[in-house]
């Protein structure tokens, strides 16, 4: 059992890092108290199912991505990168949406097999770093976004 208690703590905490939020912002967005958390972080408290859930919603995964591999041999790790897709996308202001669909339609990632490591390091940069990018590649598509919404320059 302490097993199963760290392992969904680790995950807890690792997806939590990785949006860069605090243990009491968690507590904020969940309703869960943040010494709740604290103690399933650390793998002191094993959360009841209600809590879980709690967490998942406010964290923006699926309870798979909580839960221990072991439990779930039988599906492959596409359905996780799924569930990292959908919170990238899920963050997504309307222009940048409109702006991914107009660099998509440029065929220029077609020849990519596969975008979900493209994702996974947009996820990773900073605000600066992204704002940073975001305005490279406005000025490499000719594209800026204003308010939200895509408009192109000519």
């Amino acid at each position: 059992m302490n097993v199963l208690r760290n392992e969904i703590g680790r995950n807890i905490l690792k997806n939590r890092q990785a949006l860069k939020i605090s243990s009491t912002e968690l507590s904020r967005l969940s309703g869960v108290s943040q010494s709740s958390i604290s103690k399933i972080e650390r793998g002191t408290s094993s959360p009841n199912i209600e809590t879980l859930i709690k967490i998942c919603k406010a964290l923006n995964i699926t309870l798979y991505e909580v839960l221990p591999k072991s439990l779930f041999p039988e599906i492959d790790d596409s359905a996780q990168n799924n569930g990292k897709l959908m919170h990238v996308l899920n963050q997504l202001s309307g222009g940048e949406i409109e702006f991914i669909q107009s660099f998509l339609s440029t065929n220029v990632l077609s020849h990519m097999n596969n975008i979900v490591p493209l994702i996974q390091s947009f996820n990773e940069l900073s605000d600066k770093e992204r704002d940073l990018l975001r305005g490279f590649l406005n000025s490499i598509t000719n594209i800026t976004l204003q308010d939200g919404k895509t408009k192109r320059e000519g």
